[in-house]
């Protein structure tokens, strides 16, 4: 077949003797567009048009909707007196409001002191995430005993998020150039830790760092700013079909920031399959 007449597939073509063909079995939808509801089962000739197709990228690849579950859902609950969002297991949820009763910093501060003043001497209560990146309290020197702020903010989450928590961190960045890799918390490949906990909260304060989360199957990355105050928390499937960690900044900045990290189990979560 020789050149199919755009005037002709698109508003009727008036001249006489016209060069180009001009062909009604041809499905006009999809030569205009590359896409036709009726498929295969479409009564006209399906062909496309090459000086479209050559010339022009598609941008819908497809008319059909979504059916399977999306990778990430991420959700922003402004409340700070508890959830207001019912969670799922993809999501990542931010929240950025629990802690604003507090000034800018102060809960850094508070919470910096209370390992200054701890009875732990700093050689055993700071200890390197798998000898390098960043510094971690000891829970083996049961520290928190005496650590009423820390207790303070474990409570808040607890409560916000009906959360039964079953396990706590305590990570300090004592700049920008300390950071965290990728990784997937225990609850994706530990069997004991996955029957009790589906929930992630981390707890931002100091300087703002990137939270990042790397996609499993394509290593693709997407990020987002954790200002002081603010919570990033994930669902189960999300810990296991992504990695997520704390980027470095290229230029060093002499900023620091705590996170405070609870793992626990969250009822009513609906399952995305």
């Amino acid at each position: 077949m020789g050149s199919i007449c755009r005037d002709f597939m698109n508003v009727g073509c008036n001249r006489t003797n016209c060069r180009f063909v001009h062909d009604a079995t041809v499905c006009k939808h999809y030569w205009q567009s590359g896409n036709c509801k009726f498929g295969d089962a479409c009564k006209f000739k399906h062909i496309a048009n090459k000086r479209r197709t050559s010339s022009l990228p598609k941008n819908t690849e497809t008319f059909e909707p979504l059916t399977k579950p999306v990778d990430m859902r991420i959700v922003v609950d402004a409340s700070y007196v508890g959830l207001s969002t019912p969670l799922t297991t993809r999501d990542v949820l931010v929240v950025p409001n629990m802690f604003n009763d507090y000034e800018p910093g102060e809960l850094y501060t508070l919470l910096l002191q209370e390992l200054e003043h701890s009875k732990i001497p700093h050689d055993r209560l700071l200890k390197l995430w798998h000898g390098d990146t960043h510094l971690i309290a000891d829970d083996k020197t049961n520290w928190k005993e005496d650590a009423p702020i820390f207790n303070m903010v474990i409570e808040r989450v607890r409560e916000f998020f009906n959360m039964d928590i079953q396990a706590t961190r305590f990570n300090w960045y004592k700049d920008t150039s300390q950071w965290k890799p990728f990784h997937h918390d225990a609850a994706a490949i530990k069997e004991k830790q996955a029957a009790t906990q589906n929930f992630t909260v981390g707890v931002s304060f100091g300087a703002t760092r990137d939270a990042a989360f790397e996609c499993v199957k394509t290593k693709s990355v997407i990020s987002f700013p954790q200002p002081d105050g603010c919570i990033y928390a994930f669902s189960k499937d999300t810990n296991i079909l992504w990695k997520h960690g704390i980027l470095q900044e290229k230029q060093k900045r002499d900023l620091g920031r705590i996170s405070v990290i609870c793992w626990g189990w969250v009822d009513g979560m609906e399952t995305l399959v």
